[in-house]
């Protein structure tokens, strides 16, 4: 099965992914009470990692990039594996842009990449911050740590798995008072699904969680 380890700016992304996050599931995207091995469930953004005192969005969205999202194309010749790859990555940079200055869960771009439980969480999650106030930003210095690989990929459906290192902050739009800037170390699993022709993020498991750069992050 194809692996992408990239030490190298995938997305500014990847704030949050746990507990209280929506792992949009989540992912999506957070928690410090979260004890390592147990799934994500959502929430609300604000509660991001439990370390902080605000609620985040909760389980199936782990975290993102930059405030625009730009159409991903698959060059001709990639195999499977590598689209399905590029798919997840974009689902959590469409995720990070649409909650970035002015969080908009009307955009468009979560409704291509997510679908099912994950593109409701992803929503959920958006308005949330949306009316709590809240915006991500990304790491003045991030870690750019990501690792992804398919695990399985049967007909339309397919799994990958994910260590990343989550630190993007979490943000008052009003003031630009820091709600959350916690790094955390994030295994996930994504299940992604063919809809139309294209791969689209349908659900999102944080596996395990880790304070800091730590984990399946220091692997070789």
């Amino acid at each position: 099965m194809a692996e992408r380890d990239r030490n190298t700016r995938v997305s500014i992304r990847r704030w949050g992914r746990a507990c209280s996050l929506f792992l949009a599931v989540a992912l999506a995207m957070s928690v410090t009470g979260c004890s390592s091995g147990n799934a994500a469930s959502p929430t609300s953004t604000a509660a991001i990692e439990q370390s902080s005192s605000t609620t985040t969005s909760s389980a199936s969205t782990v975290t993102t990039t930059s405030s625009t999202t730009t159409p991903v194309s698959v060059p001709g010749g990639q195999s499977a594996e590598d689209e399905i790859i590029t798919r997840y990555v974009a689902y959590w940079d469409a995720r990070f842009a649409a909650n970035s200055g002015t969080p908009n869960p009307d955009d468009p771009a979560l409704r291509e990449f997510a679908t099912g439980e994950q593109l409701n969480n992803v929503i959920a999650e958006t308005r949330a911050n949306l009316e709590q106030g809240l915006a991500f930003r990304p790491a003045a210095q991030p870690f750019d740590i990501q690792r992804i690989k398919v695990i399985d990929v049967d007909g339309d459906h397919a799994a990958v798995q994910e260590c990343v290192v989550s630190d993007g902050v979490v943000i008052r739009r009003a003031t630009g008072e820091v709600v959350n800037d916690d790094v955390t170390t994030h295994n996930v699993r994504g299940d992604m699904v063919r809809v139309d022709g294209v791969w689209r993020l349908e659900s999102a498991q944080l596996i395990q969680q880790w304070n800091g750069v730590a984990g399946c992050a220091l692997d070789s």
